[in-house]
């Protein structure tokens, strides 16, 4: 018994496609031909035509004793869909190179199929389904089943723009150079035969694709409205390879855009040692200076660590710290991670919730000290930021540099050219990594979510990896 590669339709649009836009993606199988190679490559039986009817997934083909097999392991070798059908009216071509050839083993793997002008498999032409499968004939009954696969793959890419209010502006999406090859075996041996074609970048408005990126009607780019997402791209493409991986690379933009900046500069050299100086702060920004390791308190991830900083005029964000004075105690809270400082079980830690600290004074500098757990001071063990109960430690002073903040606010156009690798998630390890065999078969679904940051001006872009396909693939 065959079977066409299983497919599944999208839930969103379950039973959209036409008969003929069925014939050309594989979904049914209109005529068959079966061939038995033996161990030293001879055809030893063969029935070639088949015509199968309404549009069938299934086909059962018997060989009677006429055919004199013989005991041993043959290779079973299935082509469908190996030529023209017509389906009302029209006449949808095959797929292959020339006719079909099957007069010897040679032929049979000979057999091309070919990609158009712009290195992709045009959406009204039909591709064949094969198969090539060992089996061994024994005495008796013998029952083989196998699975046709198409010898095309298919990349999908959407984009969604996920701006709160901005359309976002498609301007341009293209390939690298060697993403599609030119043309492709009937049948795939395993052998890295299949990746000897010439090979080219997909031409992304080609009218060959089943939806060529479009640009709106009179204008010089594609528009995708605030939390709104469409496809840019997607059509067929033969199996390709490349060390390198590929790429496709999106040139996006939101026009109008209007964003804010944070700028956090050091007021002056001049920093304060007392902490009655600090007395009168309310909701102000501070640079944490440890004078012994000549180091900023600072924020990686979660962690409170040791910084070295070298431009004053534009300080991180995680190197400065807002400070208010309030029923008498201090709290310090850092600005990126927007947590407070606390100091418990001899660490130093970040937490939602702020604890109470006082500031007192250490031979020209200022002590820190955990109001809320028990006393513990802020001090330095070599480049660890700790809490204690002492205040013997040697590394237990700090200095504080008055921050100035300055918000400027922008309108303008944003621009970005995102260079994307082709990745995918590996069904076993499930780790992502760059895709350097486009199989056939396989369905090619990416995702990309765009967003526009309006702190930094800038854009977001992430892409959702694709699980690598073959056997259940869903086409739709």
């Amino acid at each position: 018994m065959l079977t066409r590669g299983a497919v599944t339709d999208s839930p969103s649009n379950p039973s959209a496609w036409s008969q003929a836009e069925r014939a050309v993606d594989g979904r049914y199988i209109y005529m068959l031909s079966v061939y038995s190679v033996d161990a030293e490559k001879n055809i030893v039986a063969r029935r070639e035509n088949i015509a199968v009817n309404d549009q069938a997934s299934e086909v059962v083909v018997e060989f009677d004793k006429s055919y004199n097999f013989k005991r041993g392991v043959h290779t079973l070798m299935v082509v469908a869909n190996h030529s023209d059908h017509r389906i009302g009216n029209t006449t949808y071509s095959s797929g292959l190179t020339g006719a079909w050839s099957a007069t010897d083993y040679d032929a049979l793997m000979s057999n091309q199929i070919s990609a158009s002008g712009n290195n992709i498999s045009p959406k009204d032409v039909i591709q064949p389904l094969s198969l090539m499968q060992e089996f061994e004939i024994h005495t008796g009954s013998n029952f083989v089943e196998g699975e046709l696969v198409r010898s095309i793959a298919r990349l999908r890419i959407e984009v969604k723009n996920d701006s709160g209010v901005l359309p976002l502006k498609i301007n341009n999406l293209t390939f690298s150079n060697d993403f599609a090859q030119r043309g492709a075996y009937v049948f795939d041996d395993g052998s890295d035969d299949k990746y000897s074609f010439p090979k080219g970048a997909i031409v992304a408005t080609s009218t060959d694709a089943l939806q060529p990126f479009v640009r709106d009607a009179s204008k010089s780019y594609k528009t995708i409205n605030s939390q709104s997402s469409a496809v840019v791209y997607d059509g067929y493409l033969l199996e390709s390879k490349d060390a390198d991986g590929f790429t496709y690379t999106l040139n996006m933009s939101y026009e109008d855009a209007s964003w804010t900046l944070d700028v956090y500069s050091r007021d002056s050299d001049v920093a304060i040692k007392k902490a009655k100086d600090m007395k009168n702060v309310s909701e102000e920004y501070f640079l944490i200076y440890n004078p012994t390791t000549q180091k900023y308190l600072s924020v990686d991830g979660s962690s409170v660590v040791l910084a070295s900083i070298g431009d004053f005029d534009a300080i991180a964000a995680r190197n400065i710290w807002q400070i208010t004075y309030s029923d008498s105690r201090f709290y310090i809270k850092n600005v990126e991670s927007n947590t407070y400082l606390k100091a418990t079980n001899n660490t130093v830690t970040l937490s939602d919730s702020r604890d109470r600290f006082n500031l007192s004074d250490k031979s020209n500098a200022i002590l820190i000290k955990d109001y809320e757990t028990d006393g513990r001071y802020l001090y330095i063990d070599g480049e660890t930021v700790k809490g204690g109960y002492s205040d013997g430690y040697a590394n237990m002073g700090f200095y504080f540099y008055k921050i100035t903040k300055t918000t400027t606010t922008k309108t303008e156009d944003i621009n970005r050219e995102a260079v994307i690798p082709l990745t995918a998630i590996d069904p076993v390890s499930q780790q992502s990594s760059k895709v350097t065999a486009i199989k056939r078969n396989d369905f090619i679904n990416a995702l990309v979510t765009v967003s526009y940051n309006p702190y930094s001006g800038e854009f977001d872009f992430r892409v959702e990896d694709w699980e690598t396909g073959g056997g259940q693939v869903d086409f739709n």
